[in-house]
């Protein structure tokens, strides 16, 4: 995936993590970490599908932070 098309997908992600229920700052966080962790790991094991793959590890990025923040309080 060239960045252009990674520029493409990026707010298709963030809206879904808003309808799940992450407000915009932290959806942004989570892709933002997501696509850290794409550049460390596509280029040796690339995705097929690199939107649905964004999608679930920046869910899980958003719910790993969502967690931390409700263990510190």
């Amino acid at each position: 995936m060239d960045e252009g098309q990674l520029r493409a997908v990026v707010p298709t992600v963030i809206g879904v993590l808003g309808r799940r229920g992450a407000d915009f700052a932290a959806a942004e966080d989570a892709v933002q970490d997501a696509l850290l962790e794409a550049l460390r790991v596509w280029p040796e094991n690339p995705p097929r599908d690199p939107r649905s793959w964004l999608t679930t590890v920046a869910w899980r990025k958003f719910l790993d932070a969502t967690r931390a923040e409700s263990s510190r309080r």
